[in-house]
């Protein structure tokens, strides 16, 4: 098939897209099906990479056939350490595994303030220390400014969950090209949401608490879509990220100082990457990222740096 990506979209390959994607979510429809007849379970854990696929998440969450679903973050290959590591835990070194939900995936490397602080004097970037405030980072969110968000361990699995993300206003239905355009990814792709958990029935219908954004859940109604284009998809969904005090106090308050400006509990959050690269990982590599992106500001772990 000749087709272009990154041009207009190609008839053929969209109905081909389509026709994989419903034979996908018809296999994990029947499958669960199947093990909800067999076991009489009321739970399902999800994980291999099938159980990234966030559209046929959705259809098995609508379906109602359990009434809880727990998908793993890092339900691909990446995730098979994880595994290894609580096989050797429990059958080699005889320890017991806790059985309890996880609640976030912040387990990557970890930057102390004062390395933080050093990278960025050595820099030489435009920066200002604003420690745990929000404010001045929702202020120019909501003046339409495109800005980066770096703090703590990165993320385990392949989601930015405010860790390594790329915030900007959802309001502004041009921000969905401009982002794309900024990253250097093929226009068409979607713009996920991460939004406060207790304003998620204002948004989505029959809504779940989810922190990966693993699961697409549908908007409310056409009229809600049109209040943040930029996270809305073509058929009314989104991939959201609910978000807790409890979980990451600065991710909830700088969604929550948004709110306070803009009126929406909800922000566009992507990966904090450019095009063929993985999320970046280091300081360095987050100052290197925002210095030759279109971005406008950047919050690194304390410190508010807008360009020059």
């Amino acid at each position: 098939m000749n087709w272009n990506p990154r041009g207009e979209l190609n008839e053929n390959a969209v109905n081909i897209a389509w026709a994989v994607q419903k034979v996908t979510e018809d296999a994990v429809l029947s499958t669960a099906y199947w093990a909800k007849k067999h076991t009489g379970e009321d739970k399902v854990a999800l994980a291999g990479g099938v159980a990234l696929n966030a559209k046929a998440n959705m259809e098995l969450h609508y379906s109602r056939t359990y009434n809880d679903i727990f998908i793993f973050p890092a339900a691909n290959d990446a995730g098979g350490p994880i595994g290894a590591a609580a096989y050797v835990y429990e059958h080699i070194l005889g320890g017991k595994m806790k059985n309890e939900r996880l609640t976030h995936v912040y387990f990557g490397p970890e930057y102390s303030d004062d390395e933080v602080k050093n990278i960025v004097r050595k820099s030489k970037v435009k920066a200002e220390y604003v420690g745990n405030d929000m404010n001045p980072i929702a202020d120019l969110i909501a003046k339409g400014e495109i800005v980066t968000f770096y703090q703590g361990r990165a993320e385990l699995g392949p989601r930015a969950l405010g860790h390594r993300s790329i915030l900007a206003d959802p309001t502004r239905k041009e921000y969905w090209r401009l982002v794309n355009d900024i990253k250097g990814r093929e226009w068409w792709r979607p713009l996920a949401p991460s939004l406060l958990l207790e304003d998620a029935s204002e948004y989505f219908r029959d809504p779940t608490k989810h922190e990966f954004m693993i699961l697409m859940l549908r908007y409310k109604d056409e009229e809600v879509c049109k209040r943040v284009p930029v996270t809305c998809h073509v058929d009314s969904t989104a991939r959201p990220q609910t978000v807790t005090g409890e979980e990451d106090k600065n991710w909830y308050n700088v969604i929550k100082a948004f709110k306070d400006l803009r009126g929406e509990g909800l922000v566009m959050n992507t990966s904090f990457n450019l095009a063929g690269e993985p999320l970046v990982e280091t300081p360095q590599d987050a100052i290197r990222s925002f210095a030759v992106g279109g971005f406008d500001a950047m919050y690194l772990q304390g410190w508010l740096i807008t360009k020059r």
